[in-house]
């Protein structure tokens, strides 16, 4: 039997381009869809879209790329909707590798925090501070220039929607009963969501889910440290 295709799905603020680190140590070419309101989806985000919108148009992708089933890998937002599009649509999915996932209880985040997150869409420099906050080691420049492109060509709704909406969405319910097979892939060092958010929100909701702890990169493994995520597929 052939392994299941493997779609690659990018967070909050990037694409696509996310993965390109990632796919250029893969055998075969993977999918890499956008999220609506992000990367060339940009014209689908709407006001206050939720998680299930995201993982209803992500659906709607495999559908129409043959239904099936996939392996699923999701960074940090896309995690949360990967989780959620696995328990609604099951037959869509065999397995599942979450890389930074955002929790699928309320992400952990300050009001501030919330606040400089909206105030950075479109903003060159807000977005270029937030990629040097979320990072351990500094991007390649050509990584650091697509971060902040990805910042500016998003839609304004889509990105206001996941601090105020997403972001903030209770799904732990809906994903209690998934039995298809989980792992985790995190960084101890990840100053964006961190290593005890992972283990009290996400591992915690996720008993039967494999956890991988690596150390020496930030939030944006795939770009960072592109090595761990191919050695957790190949695991």
């Amino acid at each position: 039997m052939s392994e299941p295709r493997l779609v690659l799905v990018h967070g909050f603020g990037t694409s696509a381009h996310l993965w390109r680190r990632v796919r250029a140590g893969l055998a075969a070419e993977p999918l890499t869809p956008d999220l609506m309101g992000f990367g060339d989806a940009a014209a689908l985000g709407k006001l206050g879209q939720t998680t299930g919108d995201m993982a209803g148009q992500l659906a709607d992708v495999l559908q129409a790329a043959g239904g099936g089933p996939f392996k699923l890998v999701g960074h940090s937002m896309g995690g949360k909707v990967v989780l959620l599009l696995a328990a609604r649509f099951p037959a869509l999915v065999t397995e599942l590798l979450l890389v930074a996932p955002s929790p699928p209880t309320p992400e952990p985040m300050t009001e501030e925090g919330r606040a400089e997150l909206r105030s950075a869409y479109g903003d060159s420099a807000a977005l270029d501070a937030q990629q040097k906050h979320i990072t351990l080691e500094p991007l390649a420049e050509p990584d650091r220039q697509q971060f902040i492109q990805d910042g500016q060509r998003a839609s304004r709704d889509a990105w206001q929607a996941w601090p105020d909406v997403g972001s903030r969405e209770d799904i732990s319910g809906e994903i209690s009963r998934l039995t298809l097979p989980i792992q985790v892939l995190f960084s101890e060092d990840d100053p964006a969501i961190d290593a005890d958010t992972i283990r009290s929100q996400v591992l915690a909701n996720l008993p039967g889910a494999r956890a991988t702890a690596v150390r020496g990169c930030g939030h944006l493994m795939p770009l960072e440290a592109p090595q761990h995520v191919l050695t957790a597929l190949n695991g």
